[in-house]
């Protein structure tokens, strides 16, 4: 009995002690790599640290993620909405203490743009003048991109077509500046990183990176936390129990609920996110639509996409939204279209085919909808080697392994269908599986040269054509979780991007770090 109840007491102690003296935000992730240069970043938690690290021209509300002015001070939009010109504020600086100038951004994004850099977000900025065509070498010219600084100040950008969702595009990390010492450089050590951004980067190792208040920053007075400390832990009980003692205030996606001890902790939130296979269609017979989409419609996708295995299975790419209409996925089972598929592909012995390689990562979940895939392909005498990588390897091992069909999980970057669609596009950085189709570049074009319900029709017409294609096979929506106590962390807000900017974070009521160790001796 005595021991019940002082572990009720702690339990109760552990919620009720605050303290007002904090001033260390320590958050807690995975045992994750950090990739320090923006333009190669590619994770959501990477991009949770660059809110800090550094600052674009517009930056998200941390509730409502509309694009709030950061570096810029003010902007102007041409009456045929092709010519932004921005405005950047007199008293930007870099973490060294030199000015940014609007030439930094021009020199920059050229850096970002360039074949030799492989940023894989550069494909987004294919709306802006000649930025496609320099990004893929068409052209060499640097000067040919609409991007121009007019004076120190003032930037100047001319779009293709007119673009709605050009200033929400510029909140994303990948379109910061970056310092002049670390444009085309391969290797970024932490002791050379220079930001923009409210916090500079301290030091880095393999357990944590330190982060502190910028005193070169623009807007520092608002900053109200002196010092950031990210841990990269390999235990989710671990992590959970210094959350429950007040040492950790934020997890995120790092929780084991059979040590949590408040579980108003627990923050949950639908994310316009999905996570989906992908094949590798750069090969034969892999890049023939009619073979793809015939072992799809092998699968009984109702046995994997469940309530039971996800929060919010789906058949479609784009988590479905007010305007905009809802695409059509590969939804069901169909053997008979499937075999007349693989006759009229040369396959009407469907195991003539080369045995397909799966590469996922390793969990309990991806194992099970593996075995349901091989089995199904099994049915008709076609063959399947599963392989699995553990899943804080698995998204860098998957850029360097062959394999038939893969597995990704993406968020979108803007509140937008293009942030997944213009993903496909045959000249897109972002596509792994070299997907390639004429008529869905020409919708895609087409689409970036209109506006409002007429835009939407026409970007779903173009994922329909993904998804039937099986391209893409999606599998479900996913949400966020975190564990935040959100009266002790002000400025935390769920989101469906599950981004939170690190300027905007403030202490509210503390629990006293150690106490439930105190009182437990």
């Amino acid at each position: 009995m005595r021991r019940t109840a002082l572990l009720l007491l702690l339990t109760m102690v552990a919620s009720m002690a605050f303290s007002q003296t904090e001033q260390v935000l320590r958050i807690g992730y995975g045992p994750y790599d950090i990739q320090l240069n923006p333009y190669l970043a590619l994770y959501s938690h990477e991009m949770q640290i660059f809110t800090g690290l550094y600052e674009g021209l517009f930056a998200y509300h941390p509730e409502t993620l509309d694009p709030l002015p950061a570096q810029a001070e003010s902007f102007r939009r041409s009456a045929d909405g092709k010519t932004y010109t921005f405005t950047l504020r007199p008293d930007l600086r870099w973490a060294d203490g030199s000015r940014v100038s609007s030439e930094d951004y021009v020199q920059s994004w050229r850096y970002l743009l360039a074949p030799e850099t492989r940023a894989d977000f550069a494909v987004f900025f294919d709306i802006i003048e000649g930025a496609r065509e320099f990004r893929t070498g068409m052209s060499k010219n640097p000067e040919s991109v609409g991007i121009k600084a007019l004076d120190a100040r003032t930037l100047q950008v001319q779009l293709k077509a007119p673009a709605a969702y050009f200033t929400r595009l510029l909140c994303h990390s990948s379109f910061v500046p970056v310092h002049q010492s670390l444009r085309y450089k391969a290797d970024w050590p932490p002791e050379s990183v220079i930001g923009n951004g409210p916090y500079s980067l301290a030091a880095k190792n393999e357990q944590e990176m330190q982060l502190e208040k910028s005193d070169s920053y623009w807007d520092r007075n608002r900053v109200a936390i002196e010092e950031i400390v990210i841990l990269f832990l390999d235990s989710e009980e671990e992590a959970t129990r210094r959350f429950n003692t007040g040492e950790i205030h934020w997890l995120s996606d790092m929780m084991d609920v059979d040590f949590l001890t408040l579980n108003e902790g627990i923050q949950y939130s639908a994310m316009f996110a999905t996570s989906y296979y992908y094949w590798n269609c750069r090969e034969e017979p892999w890049n023939d639509a009619r073979i793809r989409r015939a072992l799809a419609l092998l699968v009984p996708w109702q046995i994997i996409r469940t309530k039971d295995n996800y929060y919010s299975p789906s058949d479609k790419l784009v988590l479905p939204f007010s305007g905009y209409t809802a695409a059509e996925g590969v939804d069901r089972q169909n053997i008979v279209e499937a075999l007349e598929l693989l006759t009229e592909a040369g396959y009407a012995d469907p195991s003539k085919l080369p045995p397909l390689v799966l590469l996922l990562p390793d969990n309990s979940l991806q194992q099970s909808n593996a075995a349901i895939l091989q089995r199904a392909w099994a049915e008709q005498g076609i063959s399947a080697d599963l392989q699995f990588v553990p899943g804080s390897q698995f998204s860098r091992v998957a850029r360097s392994r062959d394999y038939t069909i893969s597995f990704s999980n993406w968020i979108g970057d803007f509140a937008d269908p293009a942030a997944f669609l213009l993903m496909w596009t045959s000249q897109s950085t972002l596509n792994e599986g070299s997907y390639r189709n004429s008529e869905y570049d020409r919708l895609i074009d087409e689409s970036m040269n209109q506006e409002g319900s007429s835009r939407l029709e026409t970007l779903a017409r173009a994922e329909t054509l993904l998804l039937q294609e099986a391209a893409v096979m999606p599998t479900n929506h996913m949400p966020s979780f975190n564990l935040v106590d959100t009266e002790a962390l002000r400025g935390w807000y769920t989101n469906p991007l599950d981004v939170h900017p690190l300027k905007d974070l403030y202490f509210g009521t503390i629990r006293e770090p150690g106490l439930l160790a105190q009182l437990g001796k």
